[in-house]
């Protein structure tokens, strides 16, 4: 099972669904009975979905790449 460290380190991936079908299901393993990493993953969740809204192809290609460079920090 993951701990913490573990679980965050992977949040970017899960919110992207980058993980393996048993990786998934190991991290919500642990946030099922973590509610600080479930407020982190909620939280990485909700601003990349803004982000993505927010961002469109309207928005000038350096922003854009800035941004997803950020993200993926």
């Amino acid at each position: 099972m993951y701990d913490c460290e573990d679980c965050v380190r992977r949040l970017d991936q899960l919110v992207d669904k980058e993980l393996s079908a048993p990786e998934v299901e190991e991290i919500h393993g642990h946030l099922d009975s973590c509610g600080d990493c479930t407020r982190r993953y909620r939280f990485q969740e909700g601003l990349k979905r803004l982000v993505k809204v927010s961002c469109d192809d309207t928005a000038p290609e350096a922003l854009r790449e800035r941004l997803k460079k950020q993200l993926k920090a």
